[in-house]
């Protein structure tokens, strides 16, 4: 005999096939009750237990209806199970509680109308017992602890991160090699890359707590350009471990989770859209699914291909760190120059036409006013004549980098205003 194929059978039985034998259970003592019980409680107990188990019924269905009515799209077949394992538990709770009820009445009543001093000595007794234990019962809620108190002398209380200060990029483990190799892909991954400044990109790598993170900029960007790139960066550090120690662990797991969510943002911004992020049947879930995936392998293949193509530059980097606990992008600028990427990997780059050019590279070097030489042999009028002219050949010389000035515009009115203010005090 085969025992253990009871036990897979039962594995295999719906999630509500227990709630409803159990309900049918306690309907089947009930009526048996009803029919063959000879202690039989008044006729308004049994009218009231009656009722509430038909109304416990009718209750069934209505959760079973909600359920249904709330479920979200292609969770359905989900939403039937949950509401029908609740409305069937609370079904034969209620038929369970009638059927003791309609059992136990009679006798009871009979009971304490027989020992009334008794059952009231007993309630009063236990109503005593139970406002003292309330009183004596110490309060057992704990208070908050303080995650942070070991930087309590550094940091103040509540201090949250802001978003330039949150890693753009962490993973975590216990084998260090494998920790700085991760670090060293995503370090090579910024290669070619304008967003690199020292005060704002820096490599962590945290010994004790066995985390690497590195901190920049990027995470502000949500372009689907960008998106492509931090899909690439996603796969770097597994790539590079797989290049340099010749095997993946389990510090990929986090990164692969956050490569499915990242491709189906990136897949829908795409150009065509045709991905669909929220299937409706399972037919769209697939396609979903394989979409992702090719995704995946076509980016795995070209991370693996840049860490094979700078293996030497890994190992340098990987040197570095055993060395360093923190790199900037200074401490790692010649490493990055070295790098070579296959065509086609992209380039972390801000959109250079219209922010970074206006604010940080596009820049006129003017010559500042100066009053060298103004007033060597000169004397009287000719100090005016010479300061004047002086001035007038530095404003021409400003609207040459300048748009013309707006007459209506109150900074200029200010400045025409000190312009004839030093006339006036020279005369």
């Amino acid at each position: 005999m085969r025992l253990h194929n009871l036990k897979d059978a039962g594995s295999l039985m719906p999630q509500w096939a227990t709630a409803c034998l159990l309900n049918v259970a306690f309907l089947a003592l009930y009526t048996v009750a009803v029919y063959r019980f000879d202690a039989k409680p008044s006729s308004y107990v049994a009218s009231s237990c009656t009722a509430a188990i038909l109304l416990s019924l009718v209750l069934a269905l209505c959760l079973l209806v909600r359920d249904i009515v709330n479920a979200k799209t292609g969770e359905v077949a989900h939403a039937v199970s949950k509401g029908a394992v609740t409305g069937l538990n609370l079904s034969w709770a209620i038929t369970c509680v009638a059927f003791l009820c309609y059992i136990g009445w009679a006798p009871v009543s009979e009971y304490v109308a027989s020992n009334a001093g008794v059952v009231v000595s007993g309630i009063g007794a236990f109503a005593m017992v139970g406002v003292g234990y309330f009183i004596a019962t110490p309060n057992t809620k704990g208070t908050p602890t303080d995650t942070q108190s070991a930087q309590s002398m550094s940091i103040a209380p509540g201090f949250k991160p802001t978003l330039v200060q949150q890693p753009s990029f962490q993973v975590t483990m216990a084998d260090l090699t494998r920790l700085m190799a991760h670090q060293a892909g995503r370090a090579i991954g910024y290669s070619g890359s304008n967003v690199l400044f020292d005060d704002s990109f820096s490599l962590d790598l945290d010994v004790n707590d066995r985390v690497a993170r590195v901190y920049s900029n990027t995470n502000l960007i949500h372009s689907e350009e960008f998106m492509n790139w931090r899909l690439h960066m996603l796969m770097m550090g597994s790539a590079a471990e797989s290049v340099l120690v010749g095997s993946s662990s389990q510090a990929a797991l986090d990164d692969l989770t956050s490569f499915d969510d990242l491709a189906s943002r990136y897949l829908t911004l795409r150009m065509d859209r045709t991905f669909n992020a929220t299937p409706i049947n399972m037919h769209e879930a697939q396609i979903k699914a394989s979409r992702i995936a090719m995704l995946r392998k076509s980016v795995y293949d070209r991370c693996h291909a840049t860490c094979a193509d700078n293996r030497q530059t890994l190992a340098d980097l990987v040197k570095l760190m055993r060395t360093r606990n923190v790199l900037t992008y200074g401490d790692i600028r010649a490493h990055l120059e070295r790098v070579k990427t296959p065509e086609g990997f992209p380039v972390a780059r801000f959109d250079d036409s219209e922010i970074l050019k206006k604010a940080l590279l596009a820049f006129d070097d003017h010559q500042e006013v100066t009053m060298e030489g103004a007033f060597q042999n000169t004397t009287g009028s000719d100090q005016v004549e010479t300061f004047d002219d002086a001035l007038t050949e530095q404003m021409d010389a400003e609207q040459e980098f300048t748009r013309p000035c707006d007459r209506t515009d109150p900074a200029n009115e200010v400045q025409s205003g000190s312009y004839t203010n030093v006339h006036k005090l020279l005369a």
